[in-house]
């Protein structure tokens, strides 16, 4: 069973490097900490690791701040499975820059995303012109963007996860999905006044689901087998034996229904292990309310659920399978189960308008459950169908890659200044993660207080904060 990877070649030299000859490097941890208008690198913390939630607590005072430390998944898995190369996790810039300077690499391979895709041509053009790199090599969402330096700069490009052609890339042979080495993805997460660690698990990677804004099932699309269930055991057991028990399902669309992950569920009931998982409600609700109620009988306390409208019109557009009262009621059945629940949002679809928006932050923090809400505004991500739809409708009108963070408007909106949108973005992540407006986050506050005071110790311990 093959990997679906894709590499996209610019140039034809098909050079083949020694493997020791490889520096590897994701952006900088120190990236764009001069720039103004640029909010993303709060998204990466200070001893390298990516900081998920850095962003939606910004607007929040400091008692009430949420953070993550994880590790780069793609990253990690080329790591575990290509041997040879230099890999260099989120460092700083000097690091980066003492590295290419050692004279001990001939190519050079860039993981970067959208946002980060002005770096990563900076830092080629300085690998070939000032250390004389032969080649520069691409990763990560920043190849589905059709900027035209990159065809100039780089030489190829490496689509999804790569162990497989990134392997061949440097004399190697193929590697088989069945024969992928499972990384470490401990991530340590603070929430509340509670810290915790979290073992994160992808055991089937890309994503089927045909939602016109999302980057996933263009770089990675779905059909990938899954990864072998020996090495799934293995990297509980790992875990375990750091002493972890609850673990993070972080595929694009984790289907926890499947003859497969009935193993893996019985696999963590032995390791006396809870669970969460990144997923969709279609997948969620394979086998209706009495399958949620079972995957919570057997260990289910936590869950991410991608949300990102409340309004009718939004989700038929983008092509969402889920609607609206498939969602009201399955988040109803969720609250009921005490499951806890972190949901993604995006404001500023085409038919939003700033009466819809904050409509739904009022439901939001009253009649849906949610915990904690990851909010960004909309944005057409290179190389989605909302994208090619935007550019040639002509909706574009920033193409400064560094501000596509997602907390600013880059598209004319039809009803929505940026200004807007901007103000819009801060209420909301002010307002529905702030235990000062949201009851459900206030409950969790107050229990976390108390059991400061060794008066009550909350069920919500080390089920909060699980993802990137």
């Amino acid at each position: 069973m093959k990997q679906q990877q894709k590499v996209t070649y610019l140039s034809q030299s098909r050079f083949t490097p020694s493997p020791e000859r490889v520096l590897v490097s994701t952006v900088c941890r120190d990236v764009y900490h001069d720039s103004r208008d640029h909010s993303k690198p709060s998204s990466i913390t200070s001893n390298g690791f990516q900081n998920g939630f850095g962003e939606y607590s910004t607007h929040l005072p400091e008692e009430h701040k949420f953070f993550t430390n994880q590790p780069s998944y793609g990253l990690s898995f080329l790591e575990a499975n290509v041997i040879g190369p230099t890999y260099l996790h989120y460092p700083e810039s000097s690091e980066l820059e003492r590295q290419m300077a050692s004279s001990k690499y001939e190519v050079l391979c860039l993981s970067a995303y959208t946002w980060s895709l002005p770096w990563a041509i900076e830092t080629a053009i300085k690998a070939k012109n000032t250390y004389g790199f032969k080649e520069v090599w691409l990763g990560g969402y920043a190849v589905m963007t059709d900027e035209p330096l990159i065809s100039k700069h780089f030489d190829r490009l490496f689509w999804g996860y790569s162990e497989s052609s990134m392997n061949q890339a440097i004399g190697k042979e193929p590697i088989e999905i069945q024969d992928i080495r499972h990384p470490d993805l401990s991530t340590y997460a603070y929430f509340l006044g509670k810290e915790s660690t979290i073992g994160h698990v992808l055991f089937q990677r890309g994503c089927s689901n045909k939602c016109t804004y999302c980057a996933d099932p263009v770089f990675n699309p779905g059909g990938e087998p899954c990864l072998s269930f020996s090495e799934i055991e293995r990297v509980l057991d790992h875990y375990k034996y750091k002493n972890i028990r609850s673990i993070y399902f972080s595929n694009q669309e984790t289907k926890m229904h499947t003859v497969y992950a009935r193993s893996i569920i019985d696999a963590m009931k032995k390791r006396e292990m809870r669970f969460g998982m990144l997923t969709s409600f279609p997948a969620l609700l394979a086998k209706g309310h009495d399958g949620i109620k079972e995957l919570h009988d057997n260990g289910m306390n936590f869950l991410l659920l991608g949300l990102e409208s409340l309004d009718e019109s939004n989700l038929t557009k983008t092509n969402r399978r889920a609607r609206s009262k498939m969602m009201y009621d399955t988040l109803k059945l969720l609250r009921d189960l005490k499951i806890i629940l972190t949901t993604t949002y995006m404001i500023c679809f085409e038919d939003d308008t700033v009466e819809k928006i904050k409509d739904a932050k009022n439901k939001m923090i009253h009649d849906l459950g949610v915990t904690v809400n990851l909010f960004n505004i909309t944005m057409p991500l290179p190389g989605t169908p909302m994208y090619w739809e935007y550019k040639s409708k002509q909706l574009i009108f920033d193409w400064n890659w560094s501000r596509w963070t997602g907390n600013h408007l880059v598209w004319k909106h039809p009803t929505i200044s940026p200004e807007q949108a901007v103000e819009l973005l801060a209420e909301l992540r002010a307002e529905v993660n702030s235990p000062v407006h949201n009851p459900n986050v206030r409950s969790i506050w107050q229990a976390r207080q108390n059991s400061h005071n060794n008066i009550y110790t909350h069920d919500y311990d080390n089920s909060i904060l699980m993802y990137p």
